[in-house]
């Protein structure tokens, strides 16, 4: 492996201050090992804003294992006692019939869990992210894109639109589905459009959700309520592209009415919402992970439909592992970004990725099939399942994270 100073291999670039991203540069910021790194981020955009009296329209669903990386982080505590939602179930049935007919329900008591998971506004997590960054000393900047990237044998050259040059032992793409890192650097990655979009609002139900998130396949696609901590509970309805262009265009009546129709009245009469918002849906899957000095984490490396909502999960998978890797590799004396050490990460986290994209790309084909004999089989489909325990269970670890391997953030348990 090559070999660099002392100080430069602890240098890293971190580019994307989502929440994956602010993650990645915490985790190797904040070791409390004495070998930690020297990180800087950058991110296009400005930094977030969190209003108490207001629920961001952008929430994810954080599964058991995501909550443990950031309880490890020290961040958790502080985002429940300002706001998250748990849900204790998952309600999922089949389009046109009776929600107790053709449905099965996931619930966290029979894997002697306490939830599913927490719904988590994104502005919240992202400002708990950045103190804690700020706490360790990470320079972080804001409003500023890459101009240029040169990636050299021993460092990687980092030009920004302010003009700014950084040079750095690894670069960390956490910069989304649009990576400018994996573009800039022409990293080939497959991506598949489903013709899809995601309509996304707030809504106000005659029910209480009951701590229990909500999913209806219908015949373009699902519609999912997942319960806020007000007791509202945020809408995701995906649906083909021309159809969600139709409902984004419809009055505040129109609209209502026809999302009333789409959820089968499962939660009562709704009596409000908030404004809309869409985004496409595709599935994308980067060739390589890695290359010499540079890693992709999150949305950069893949994305999936967001039908189970594991999306950020998965990125906050990636961003545990790459930390373990690195650190182990600092530990060790040896060069961390080199692409050996880089293919270490690659190894635990692109087999892991695949098969949750290509299980949901699967799922959203079964459900997408028409035909007068698919929507029965569907439901039979669904009771049979409903009716097996053992494979209930072991989907349900799945989703809460928990694998043979993993790292060790991933482990620090929440008590």
């Amino acid at each position: 492996m090559s070999i660099l100073n002392k100080k430069t291999r602890r240098l890293v670039v971190v580019v994307g201050g989502g929440p994956v991203g602010l993650s990645v540069a915490a985790l190797l910021s904040s070791n409390s090992k004495l070998e930690k790194f020297d990180v800087h981020l950058v991110d296009s955009g400005s930094a977030p804003t969190w209003f108490r009296d207001s629920l961001d329209l952008r929430v994810y669903a954080l599964s058991r294992v995501s909550q443990n990386i950031l309880n490890s982080l020290g961040v958790w505590e502080s985002i429940t006692t300002c706001r998250s939602s748990p849900y204790e179930k998952m309600h999922v049935w089949q389009g046109k019939y009776d929600a107790r007919l053709g449905s099965v329900t996931f619930d966290s008591a029979e894997v002697g869990e306490p939830d599913l998971g927490h719904i988590v506004e994104d502005s919240l997590l992202r400002v708990e992210l950045i103190k804690n960054l700020e706490r360790a000393g990470v320079k972080i900047t804001f409003g500023a894109e890459l101009s240029s990237i040169d990636i050299r044998q021993r460092e990687a050259h980092v030009t920004l639109s302010t003009g700014e040059k950084l040079s750095a032992a690894i670069l960390i793409a956490a910069d989304g589905g649009s990576s400018t890192v994996r573009d800039l650097l022409e990293m080939p990655i497959t991506k598949v459009s489903y013709q899809q979009q995601a309509i996304v609002t707030h809504i106000e139900t005659e029910k209480s959700h009951g701590e229990t998130a909500w999913q209806r396949f219908l015949p373009d696609g699902p519609l999912a309520f997942l319960p806020l901590a007000d007791g509202r509970s945020s809408v995701v309805w995906s649906t083909k592209s021309n159809h969600a262009k139709t409902l984004c265009e419809l009055r505040d009546s129109e609209f209502r009415a026809k999302l009333q129709s789409a959820s089968g009245n499962v939660l009562g009469k709704i009596s409000s919402f908030t404004k809309r918002a869409s985004f496409p849906l595709q599935a994308s899957h980067a060739h390589q992970y890695c290359g010499n000095r540079v890693v992709l984490v999150g949305d950069a490396a893949h994305t999936i439909h967001p039908l189970a909502g594991q999306g950020m999960n998965l990125g906050l998978m990636d961003a545990a592992v790459v930390a373990d890797v690195l650190l182990e590799a600092l530990h060790k004396g040896e060069d961390p970004g080199d692409l050996r050490v880089l293919r270490r990460y690659e190894r635990q986290r692109k087999g892991d990725n695949l098969k949750m994209l290509l299980a949901l790309d699967v799922l959203h084909r079964l459900f997408g099939v028409s035909g007068n004999l698919m929507p029965p089989l569907r439901s039979i489909g669904l009771s049979a399942f409903d009716a097996m325990p053992f494979v209930k269970s072991k989907i349900m670890r799945r989703a809460l994270g928990y694998r043979n391997q993993l790292p060790g953030a991933a482990i620090n348990p929440i008590v």
